[in-house]
Order: C-alpha cells, then sequence, then structure tokens
C-alpha cells in the first residue's frame, strides 16, 4: 500500500515534520500548504507539485550558461535526443543507466532530476506498482514532466527542491538514482550524502553524468568550466560495491554503490 506523500516528506532545512494545511487564500485543492512543525517554514503546492525553493533555483557561472540552460528547459528532450546521437542514441544510452537500476514490482523510487519525466515513463513501462517520486530544480523542467506525466497517465509525486537538501524522510526508497547535471552540483559529495539519507539499507544507488570529452562539447556553448572530475572518491566510507565505469562512448560515467545495511 502506498504511503501518503506527508509521511515521506520532511523538511529540507531541518528535517522537521511537515504538517498539511489548506491555503485559505486559495483553492483547497490545488492550494495546499506543508509547515514545518520546527522551523515555521511553509511551502505551497501548486501546478501539481509542491515547491520547496520559492524564489532559489539554478545558480549559473555567468550570462551565457544562463541562457544555454534557459533554451535547454525549453527543448529538453530534442535537444538531448540530438546530443545522444554521439552515445549510440538516445534509446541505448538510457538503457545503459537505466538496466543498472535494481528495481521491483511495487518499489518505492526517486529520481534526484527528473527533467522532463523520460527515466519515469523507462520504469513505469517495465515494472508494475512502482511508488515514483522526482524532483528537480528547474519550474521550465517541473512544468514540462507535469504535463507529459498527466499525458502519459503515470501517477507520481513530484516537488522542486535542491537535490542537495532532499525534502524526504531517512530510509525511504527502495531505488534511488540521479542521470545527468551532478557535475553542475556546488557540493557534490552533499548530493551524495543526502540520496544515501533518505534509501533504505541495501539501496543500489546509480549516478550518471557527462564525462570531460562531453564537457569539453558543452563549454563551447556555456563558457569555460571546471574539469569534469566524476565524484566517486565522494562517496562515504562504509558504501559497498563502489564501482566507477565509463560508458556512452566516453561522453559519459557512470557511479554505482549498495548502501550499507
Amino acid at each position: 500500500m502506498a504511503r501518503s506523500v506527508n509521511e515521506m516528506l520532511c523538511c529540507p532545512s531541518c528535517k522537521g515534520e511537515l504538517i498539511h494545511q489548506a491555503d485559505s487564500k486559495a483553492d483547497r485543492l490545488n492550494h495546499d500548504l506543508l509547515s514545518c512543525s520546527k522551523c515555521d517554514v511553509s511551502y505551497r503546492h501548486f501546478g501539481g507539485y509542491y515547491d520547496f525553493l520559492g524564489g532559489e533555483g539554478l545558480v549559473f557561472k555567468n550570462r551565457r550558461e544562463k541562457f544555454f540552460r534557459s533554451v535547454l528547459a525549453k527543448v529538453y528532450t530534442p535537444l538531448t535526443n540530438m546530443m545522444f546521437l554521439l552515445c549510440g542514441g538516445p534509446k541505448s544510452a538510457r538503457n545503459e543507466v537505466m538496466g543498472r537500476l535494481r528495481v521491483n514490482d511495487g518499489d518505492t523510487v526517486l529520481e534526484t532530476g527528473i527533467g522532463y519525466g523520460e527515466n519515469l515513463l523507462w520504469l513505469a513501462r517495465r515494472s508494475a506498482g512502482l511508488q515514483l517520486y522526482g524532483l528537480d530544480i528547474q519550474e521550465e523542467m517541473m512544468s514540462h514532466c507535469v504535463s507529459n506525466l498527466n499525458r502519459w497517465k503515470i501517477n507520481s509525486e513530484l516537488v522542486r527542491a535542491d537535490a542537495q537538501k532532499l525534502p524526504y524522510r531517512d530510509n525511504v526508497f527502495d531505488v534511488v538514482f540521479h542521470l545527468g547535471a551532478i557535475n553542475l552540483f556546488e557540493d557534490k559529495g552533499l548530493a551524495i550524502r543526502e540520496m544515501i539519507r533518505v534509501a533504505k539499507p541495501g539501496t543500489h544507488i546509480v549516478i550518471a553524468d557527462e564525462t570531460e570529452k562531453a564537457g569539453r562539447l558543452f563549454n563551447i556553448f556555456t563558457g569555460s568550466a571546471e574539469k569534469v572530475v566524476p565524484p566517486v572518491d565522494l562517496v562515504p566510507a562504509g558504501m559497498k560495491n563502489i564501482a566507477l565505469s565509463t560508458i556512452w562512448r566516453g561522453y559519459g560515467y557512470v557511479i554505482e554503490f549498495d548502501v550499507a545495511k
């Protein structure tokens, strides 16, 4: 039986319990509020998801990168499919990562960086009874994802949040993964530790992103950036079966490990 969303969520800042409240100034069905019992901060539900960021969002290193990322958010699927042609095609590239997940029917699954939601579609087509959760930091991505999931008739619980401050309680997910964009995180180690925190003991975590080979191509559009180094050394000691592999014909990497029991 699925757990209610309030049993899964917590305050991203203090990890306190969230209390569900109705917003007296708006429609009760579409404008719900969650309030933290510890720090008294409220988070609003609208457009199909809870927003834990308000006015916060991505931090760009320059205007050039901001422009490119804004364009990418508007045409994410066709542009990423075009880029994946270098990696053997979009279907092959997705399968190369998603096939590493260890998913059973009825599992509770979290993707930290859902984009347009295609990975949730991939999962829904292959396993039954999944409880799907996802987040992204960009409003544009969230809007497209909500629209796509409605069109595909996929039930999910989405939030707009920072993957470095996950709004979920400890040890609640059977599957946790991240496909793309961890290279952009300010604190990659914190993001990895957060994935571990919300995963159940024994969970197999998968993290994939572009290598320096792909990074040099992105730099043409976004400007110079630090050299891409897969953050495998940031996986905490004590995790099991830590592995780093090259994927996407050298344009990507994947980190895998099991959460200690």
